[in-house]
């Protein structure tokens, strides 16, 4: 009997661990608060192309980098572009999306609103 309960108590069956997820890559502005011009638009060349919500329509690697000297003009913004800022420009975008007269001037805007809001990592944060 001695030896069938020592048999027992050394064989303990351990509860599988799952395995953790991998984790989640850091938005643009939670790696920096501050990013300059030239790295801004390199992290935007290498973005993907694909623009949320519509459906498979993309921006070219030409488009995503004349983004930055489009949406952060130099003698607005200068060389680095903060968090704060890129907050307060995409609220200008809403305002603009909300006033502009047609149609296809709301859609370009709204469009360029959501990549901007999807690859700096400031979706519903402003």
């Amino acid at each position: 009997m001695a030896l069938f309960e020592k048999k027992q108590s050394t064989s303990k069956i351990e509860p599988k661990k799952s395995p953790q997820p991998p984790p989640k890559p850091k938005t643009l502005f939670e790696e920096r608060k501050e990013w300059s011009r030239v790295e801004l638009k390199r992290r935007l060349g290498k973005a993907p192309p694909y623009i949320p919500g519509t459906g498979g329509k993309i921006y070219s690697r030409q488009e995503r980098r004349g983004l930055i000297e489009k949406v952060f003009p130099y003698q607005r913004f200068k060389s680095y572009i903060s968090e704060m800022e890129a907050k307060r420009r995409l609220r200008e975008l809403r305002r603009e999306e909300y006033q502009a007269k047609t149609g296809a001037e709301k859609l370009k805007i709204s469009r360029l609103r959501r990549y901007l809001e999807e690859h700096t990592g400031l979706k519903g944060k402003y």
